[in-house]
């Protein structure tokens, strides 16, 4: 079966980064599983999510997962800042 890897890249500030490593932390934590795993990074403002599945579908899936998490912790930090 034939391994499948997708990275997620992108930059953003510093403290912005910092915050979403945190909340995206525990999450891509607990994304391992028997058919797919997730680890997320982050060098200055850069945030780099590295997904590895056993399958297409896997993949897929987690990277759907990490995706909507991103999209949620974006949306959250907009909110926050205009408050």
């Amino acid at each position: 079966m034939a391994q499948v890897t997708i990275s997620i890249e992108f930059s953003t500030e510093p403290d912005k980064a910092s915050s979403l490593l945190n909340s995206l932390k525990p999450e891509t934590d607990s994304i391992k599983s028997k058919r797919s795993k997730a680890s997320i990074e982050k060098r200055g403002g850069e945030v780099s999510v590295k997904l590895e599945a056993d399958d297409i579908t896997a993949a897929r899936a987690a990277a759907n997962t990490v995706i909507r998490l991103l999209n949620v912790s974006m949306a959250t930090m907009e909110v926050l800042e205009n408050v």
